[in-house]
């Protein structure tokens, strides 16, 4: 006789607190805000996260026939939620029950927790650290005097391999993070490649077009405002002088602001950042305190505003996909915009 899966699920039962992905050996469950899924590859059934789960919305099948052969003077009642069978406690049990969750120490905010590896405010602190650190000293190579010393070709050259060399200090820092303690980072970070039904995918889609109008209407209503105020500088960007003009600047520009800058600030930001600080303080506080650091980090006064509400908007894709996939693809559009215009700007009339 052919036998069903290990475990039932119960997606409505669940309250992401993560208790089941800090003890599943195998990584093998995804928790979404609407989701519970199991990857059954990587599922041996061993019933940790069973075990684990404080509100029985994942519960093990052997357990549940085991139950099922005690004496009758101890009878398991069961009730259905969705099709799924959940085994409920019986009226000598209860009572046991109750006093052991009284006993159960009150679990962490929600939060901190993606694909099994739960982040922590330490590893946070110790990320944005080391951003902080060789951002500075990014800076500091760019304006050396050796550097101004040379030839604009040969600064152009010195600054693309800095600001290489920048972004892959930070994903290098990252991935040891994770991999100190056994995790994956691509399951950590939430950029490993999986197949999500096509209503997930035009969700995500949608939310990403959503939020790139809501943040770059709003960057317009400021600059409209701010230039009524006479506060708008005359230049807020020189793309083109810091990758050179003409196509091969452009290029350079699309590869280092469009595509890496935005893939790298979204694992540091939304992916260490967001998720060590809602470990300890909770979702929402995390995804404020993130976005007001992500807009400081760009020292600019005139941007600040702006890079704020996208950085908020970024947190909250991020939390409500539970990916950083769409929240890198709406940094790369928000980005590519800018991009074009200042190259439209800076290039020679006809």
């Amino acid at each position: 006789m052919r036998q069903g899966p290990p475990l039932s699920l119960d997606a409505r039962a669940c309250d992401r607190c993560g208790a089941c992905l800090a003890v599943c050996p195998h990584d093998a469950l995804k928790v979404g805000r609407t989701y519970l899924k199991v990857d059954w590859a990587r599922c041996d059934g061993c019933g940790a996260c069973a075990r684990a789960c404080p509100r029985r919305a994942i519960v093990s099948r052997a357990a549940t026939s085991s139950l099922g052969t005690r004496t009758r003077t101890q009878p398991v009642a069961r009730k259905r939620s969705s099709g799924v069978a959940v085994v409920g406690p019986t009226p000598r049990t209860r009572s046991a029950a109750a006093k052991a969750a009284s006993m159960t120490p009150k679990r962490a905010p929600r939060g901190g927790s993606r694909g099994g590896f739960q982040w922590t405010l330490l590893e946070a602190a110790a990320m944005l650290s080391v951003t902080f650190s060789v951002f500075m000293m990014k800076e500091a190579i760019s304006v050396s005097e050796w550097v101004t010393a040379l030839d604009a070709q040969a600064q152009l050259l010195v600054r693309v391999l800095v600001l290489a060399l920048y972004y892959a200090a930070q994903v290098g820092v990252i991935v040891w993070l994770v991999h100190r303690r056994g995790g994956d980072p691509a399951l950590a970070l939430g950029i490993r490649h999986e197949s999500h039904p096509w209503q997930e995918v035009l969700g995500s889609a949608g939310s990403v077009i959503v939020g790139l109008v809501v943040t770059r209407a709003l960057a317009s209503v400021y600059a409209l405002v701010t230039r009524e105020m006479g506060l708008l500088p005359h230049s807020v960007t020189d793309l083109p002088s810091v990758f050179g003009g003409g196509g091969a600047g452009f290029m350079l520009a699309v590869l280092m602001v469009v595509l890496i800058g935005p893939t790298v600030e979204e694992l540091v930001f939304r992916g260490a950042l967001q998720e060590g600080l809602a470990a300890r303080f909770g979702v929402w506080p995390a995804i404020v305190v993130q976005a007001a650091l992500f807009a400081a980090f760009h020292r600019s006064w005139w941007l600040l505003v702006p890079t704020f509400i996208l950085g908020v908007v970024l947190g909250y894709l991020a939390e409500r996909r539970d990916s950083l996939w769409p929240p890198i693809a709406l940094h790369a559009l928000y980005n590519a915009i800018t991009v074009v215009a200042a190259f439209l700007v800076s290039a020679p009339s006809a």
